[in-house]
């Protein structure tokens, strides 16, 4: 009823809606439409009232709810986020995975989205911490219910960082940035965004994945810790010091999502490949990838049907590598990222 209250209010514009009109067009009491205008109004939109002509939609705030989210889609989604009763908003949390894995597992729909205005134990890939201050970033997790074997799940990493990377490429065209094998998200060599993925299954059987990403947006360089200061950026950094849209960010990278995803479904994971190949930053250039036990230094020459990075060495021997931190180097042979 909140989202019916806050569409009309918003087909309107700036004219004035009365109470007694929208009660009549949902078919409420009017004392249901003013406990849903003191909802909206608690949660920051700013709505005027006027006894004789009713209330009007003066500011909308600049949080992820829904119905905001749901709005920059350009058309409607078919999976993800597809009504705004799937999508779950936070305005602080723990973990945003592991709190839609608990959804999960009690039955969530496919498509289920949750996102969040802060997390306080945000992860990264390798067990890291991801800093998630309040209301600066985009940091949310998509429920997914792929009809495949586990050993496929892992391209979902590459399709998130794609669809991330286009999303933001969608607001800011011409920013240099570029995706690092497998999900690292660089503006200027400096890490923007972090995707975390993670799944249950069987052996033969994915029960689900669930995809967490944590986009760096409004982030003032004193937002970062001192050990990442040189190695991280925010979106807001990247555009000389001007806030972006939040609501706009998350809304634009859900219907990235959703077409990539259904994109996938339909023509396997060449059509993830392709997406992702567009814009990395390691394909072509020498790298160290470091695994648990070993490192390994060679020439990044592919990514195999499953994402897996195809490196070189010297000797022209080609591996094959499923995980482990890559570095990218210049051809000096030195770190240069």
């Amino acid at each position: 009823m909140r989202n019916r209250v806050l569409e009309l209010l918003r087909e309107k514009k700036s004219s004035f809606l009365s109470g007694e009109k929208m009660a009549r067009m949902l078919s409420v009491s009017r004392t249901a439409i003013w406990k849903n205008i003191q909802s909206l109004q608690t949660d920051g939109y700013i709505i005027e009232s006027s006894p004789r002509r009713g209330y009007r939609l003066v500011k909308i705030p600049n949080m992820l709810f829904p119905a905001e989210i749901i709005e920059q889609f350009p058309v409607p989604t078919k999976i993800i986020a597809s009504i705004p009763e799937k999508i779950y908003h936070y305005r602080q949390i723990e973990s945003t995975n592991n709190t839609l894995k608990n959804l999960a597992s009690e039955g969530a729909s496919e498509g289920t989205v949750l996102i969040a205005e802060e997390q306080t134990q945000g992860r990264g890939r390798l067990g890291r911490s991801w800093s998630a201050p309040y209301s600066n970033g985009v940091y949310l997790s998509i429920l997914l219910r792929p009809p495949l074997e586990p050993r496929q799940a892992s391209l979902f990493t590459l399709l998130a960082a794609a669809a991330v990377t286009k999303s933001v490429l969608s607001i800011l065209p011409g920013l240099n940035i570029g995706i690092k094998w497998p999900n690292d998200i660089l503006i200027d060599n400096r890490k923007v965004c972090g995707i975390l993925t993670e799944l249950k299954a069987e052996a033969d059987l994915l029960h689900y994945i669930i995809i967490g990403i944590g986009i760096n947006v409004n982030f003032r360089k004193k937002d970062f810790p001192p050990e990442l200061t040189k190695t991280a950026t925010s979106l807001f950094l990247a555009n000389n010091n001007r806030e972006i849209a939040r609501p706009k960010l998350a809304g634009k990278l859900l219907w990235e999502m959703d077409r990539l995803y259904r994109d996938y479904l339909a023509g396997g994971p060449q059509v993830v490949l392709t997406v992702w190949k567009e814009y990395n930053l390691t394909l072509g250039k020498q790298v160290t990838l470091k695994t648990v036990s070993d490192s390994f230094v060679g020439l990044a020459v592919d990514l195999a049907s499953d994402g897996a990075l195809v490196i070189e060495d010297e000797k022209g021997n080609k591996k094959r590598f499923h995980a482990g931190e890559v570095t990218l180097r210049n051809w000096a042979g030195e770190p240069d990222q």
